[in-house]
């Protein structure tokens, strides 16, 4: 089979990808190993209102195009962000976000994507690349452009000579029952060492997770999850753990023909763990990079220049962030101390990937 593009992977990096590549002039495939697209939900579901992610990217342009997201796909609203300390002081942040259906916001891209004209194969392993040709279980895959959008363990990004990230925390997450407060809320200290434990409500239930560091962790990732839930008394469903890179982006995401996006990329907010804005972002400029490098000859490199110029220097604060704190999570009394000199005007820049003091 010949394709003009080939994406690995169709969460929201992959579908927004091809969603700005695709048309009747290319031929763009997703394909993904999962055969339901958004399931099993591997994340903390939140999404920032689109202002919010004006002041952490001021560099976006027009982001209500990728932001704006319909009702029916929103599971929940939330003003502010309490962060809790090892003590349990609490520091509100206002912080507005939509908690996302996550299952159903990942079909809604990946179907915007195939209106777009891409197609879609569910149910796919990409497995090598072989002499240029994807070698995938539903045959050989000849294409001009190999994306990789399929996660921080990424097959793609290791077959093109790639890294991976670093540093990949495991979190534990599952969907909650009962009543929860209406704003979300990130818990510091050795109940998720290295890392932070949440409940982000939604209008039934709430999404409940935990992340941690491995150097830090004594037992197992089980084990402080259910810890945490025992804490919160509540029952729950759809347990599910996967991995978090937080050792900012990859020092390339572009080798040849192959592109990474998303956590493939490292593209993730450090001091937060946000991936979905920052993979739609970069998604959006990989389309449109492909697409005039396949029509005009526009040099990929491209890619790599557009999404470090919008997001390289809110990733790259957001890291050193990161990095001073894991200075000070080894032990509860120090976090709690850094916290309180830190502040809640401190911590409320943090989160939103800016320089903590002025």
């Amino acid at each position: 089979m010949e394709v003009d593009v080939l994406i690995v992977g169709a969460g929201p990096a992959g579908s927004t990808t091809a969603r700005f590549c695709a048309g009747k002039d290319l031929d763009v495939l997703m394909i993904d190993r999962r055969k339901e697209i958004g399931y099993p939900v591997q994340c903390g579901e939140l999404l920032p209102h689109t202002e919010e992610m004006y002041s952490i990217f001021p560099k976006g342009e027009h982001l209500e195009e990728l932001f704006t997201v319909d009702d029916s796909l929103i599971a929940g609203e939330s003003d502010h962000i309490d962060l809790v300390s090892p003590r349990n002081r609490t520091y509100r942040c206002d912080f507005k976000s939509h908690i996302l259906d996550r299952r159903s916001f990942d079909k809604h891209l990946a179907k915007l994507a195939v209106e777009a004209g891409a197609r879609l194969e569910t149910g796919v392993s990409f497995m090598s690349l072989r002499d240029g040709i994807a070698v995938t279980s539903m045959g050989e895959i000849r294409a001009k452009v190999v994306v990789g959008a399929d996660g921080p363990n990424s097959r793609t990004a290791k077959q093109a000579g790639l890294s991976n990230p670093a540093m990949r925390y495991p979190a534990v997450t599952c969907q909650a029952k009962g009543d929860f407060e209406p704003d979300v809320k990130m818990f510091f200290g050795s109940m998720a060492p290295g890392g932070y434990a949440w409940v982000i409500p939604k209008k039934r239930g709430a999404n409940v997770g935990v992340g941690y560091s491995p150097s830090m962790l004594s037992g197992t990732p089980r084990a402080a999850f259910d810890s945490f839930i025992r804490r919160l008394g509540c029952d729950y469903t759809d347990l599910t753990m996967g991995l978090v890179p937080i050792s900012g982006p990859v020092p390339s995401t572009v080798a040849g023909n192959v592109l990474l996006v998303g956590d493939a990329a490292g593209q993730v907010m450090a001091t937060n763990g946000g991936g979905i804005p920052t993979a739609m972002i970069a998604g959006r400029i990989a389309g449109r990079t492909i697409r005039k490098h396949v029509k005009d000859g526009t040099a990929l490199g491209e890619y790599e220049t557009g999404w470090r110029s919008v997001m390289g220097v809110p990733l790259r604060t957001s890291l050193k962030t990161r990095r001073l704190a894991d200075l000070v999570f080894s032990r509860d009394g120090t976090l709690e101390l850094a916290m309180r000199m830190i502040g809640r005007r401190g911590l409320d820049r943090a989160i939103r990937c800016k320089r903590v003091f002025l």
